[in-house]
């Protein structure tokens, strides 16, 4: 059975993978119940805690990176993360990314 993760990062203290069911509903998964290393787990914890740093739960639309190439280069670890990913993961998953949706969000 192939299954579908989707890596996007959404709100504070989630993990950033969510399982998707076959009529596209979204289910947090940690990394461990995902079935990926310990160190990609690691990997990925770092990568959403600098999105949690800059995530303005109390004003979403204030929820910025300071400057294009700070977002540029967590976007291009988002999209190294992913690549890993499907690597551990094997040919029986659909790995996808979503890393601008939390944007769409914290638009007034």
């Amino acid at each position: 059975m192939s299954q579908t993760l989707l890596i996007a990062p959404a709100w504070l203290g989630r993990s950033g993978l969510w399982t998707i069911d076959a009529k596209g509903r979204r289910r947090e998964v940690d990394a461990e119940d995902a079935g990926l290393s310990d160190a990609l787990a690691d990997r990925l914890e770092a990568w959403m805690d600098t999105f949690d740093g800059i995530y303005e739960e109390d004003d979403e639309a204030r929820s910025r990176f300071p400057d294009a190439v700070e977002q540029l280069a967590w976007e291009a670890e988002g999209a190294a993360i992913a690549e890993a990913v499907r690597a551990e993961l094997g040919a029986g998953w659909t790995v996808t990314t979503d890393l601008t949706g939390w944007q769409e969000m914290t638009k007034p």
